[in-house]
């Protein structure tokens, strides 16, 4: 193991708020590369003036660069592959605007990077690259005894692809490692117990280096099995069901009912974060302010009330995405172009047979009024849509959960989660995986 320090920016000094407070903060780690690493976390909102946190570390001030570089770096391949190179697919996002299109996601984040300067320490404005990010969304849930607990989402963990003479130097040094220390460090600083977040569940490598990474340090570590369901909407949508949607996104009192059908289903969900009206409601102004074509839908009865509603996300207002090196079906799907624009169908509400009904109407009116060829529907063991969203096309995920301690609040959260044939019921619908 070695020491290396990462710097936590806390926000302004308030003796002086032109400058930043940076709190020092050491990790072991165990990659074995030898250059000079900087790694800073801050919240997301600091990248308005990252010049002067660049400076700090007399590196480049551009921020153009420093945006277009992160840009970069969350394009980097998604591999759902494991460590033989065997799987079923490795894709990469590409978002339309940075780190706009993130925040219409998540508001509320703490960004982690990992910057290589090119050139020794005692330059200044030295060219650098970013070889490691991820986003420490901060969420907020409720214990079954209605105390409410800070956690963290993380999404979009990437590392640099970079390869000297065909070896990834980064990965294959154990840069990986070192950034989830620092992860796991920031949880120290805020004081946050309860972690989670979503992989890919090919790869093997990683899963073990992430649970001995946490249980190195005391810390609870256990995974859960997801499916993420792919639909063809050609072959999935539903013309007849399309016509009888009804476009309920600036209907409060329909809003209102919505969220109190989402609350019957999820209220019980391990890490629920929409555990008030509010924080509901700020998360759909986020994104249909955000996204001109994601809504708000239902599936109404011969009487006009509710029967189904669900949240639209169209993927593609904020991002497209490009298969890398595809294989079998997802190869025909490339060739025609079709996963550029993705749908993302979350919050199902109603009786199951009307929620197949209302999904595969939306499936059918984002194809023709967007040209949205593709839909994802999230689920796993105890989700009582899991039939609604099967498909013969499905990409197998784990969620990952990292306790800090309060291992009582968690086990008590755990059991109050579980349906009547014991499985754990995991909050998933998330605006993004």
């Amino acid at each position: 193991m070695r020491q290396r320090f990462y710097y936590y920016i806390e926000g302004k000094l308030p003796q002086d708020p032109s400058q930043w407070k940076y709190i020092r903060r050491e990790v072991e780690c165990d990659d074995t590369f030898d250059g000079e690493l900087i790694m800073v976390a801050f919240p997301i909102k600091t990248m308005k003036e990252i010049s002067s946190v660049l400076s700090h570390f007399q590196l480049r001030e551009d921020p153009e660069y420093f945006l277009s570089e992160c840009k970069e770096m969350v394009s980097v391949p998604e591999k759902h592959v494991d460590q033989k190179g065997k799987g079923k697919i490795a894709f990469q996002s590409y978002f339309h605007t940075f780190p706009d299109s993130i925040n219409s996601f998540f508001d509320d984040a703490v960004v982690i990077v990992i910057l290589h300067p090119r050139v020794a320490d005692n330059s200044i404005h030295r060219d650098y690259s970013i070889i490691g990010y991820i986003h420490v969304n901060r969420i907020e849930f409720k214990s079954p005894d209605g105390e409410v607990h800070k956690g963290y989402y993380y999404n979009m963990l990437r590392l640099s692809e970079t390869t000297i003479d065909g070896e990834a130097i980064f990965r294959r040094k154990r840069i990986f490692t070192t950034l989830f220390n620092v992860l796991l460090d920031v949880a120290i600083v805020e004081d946050v117990s309860f972690t989670y977040a979503s992989m890919g569940r090919e790869n093997q490598a990683i899963k073990d280096a992430l649970k001995m990474n946490s249980e190195r340090i005391g810390r609870f570590f256990e995974t859960f099995p997801v499916t993420i369901n792919t639909h063809i909407n050609l072959i999935f949508g539903s013309s007849g069901a399309g016509k009888r949607l009804v476009d309920i996104s600036n209907d409060k009192e329909a809003l209102h009912e919505y969220y109190l059908r989402i609350r019957e289903i999820r209220g019980r969900y391990l890490f629920d974060q929409l555990h008030s009206e509010e924080k509901f409601s700020s998360m759909l102004d986020r994104i249909l302010k955000s996204s001109p074509t994601s809504r708000v839908f239902m599936l109404p009865d011969e009487a006009g009330n509710m029967e189904a509603a669900c949240l639209a996300i169209n993927w593609g207002d904020y991002l497209h995405l490009k298969l890398k090196n595809p294989k079998g079906f997802f190869k025909m799907i490339d060739s025609i172009g079709i996963k550029d624009k993705i749908l993302y169908v979350t919050l199902l509400a109603g009786k199951p047979s009307s929620a197949r009904q209302l999904v595969k109407g939306v499936a059918y009116k984002f194809r023709k009024e967007h040209g949205v060829h593709v839909t994802l529907l999230t689920s796993h063991d105890g989700d009582p849509y899991i039939d609604v969203k099967k498909s013969i096309i499905h990409d197998p995920y784990v969620y990952m959960i990292i306790i800090k301690d309060r291992m009582d609040v968690y086990e008590a959260m755990r059991d109050h989660s579980k349906d009547e044939n014991g499985n754990v019921r995991l909050f998933i619908d998330t605006p993004m995986l």
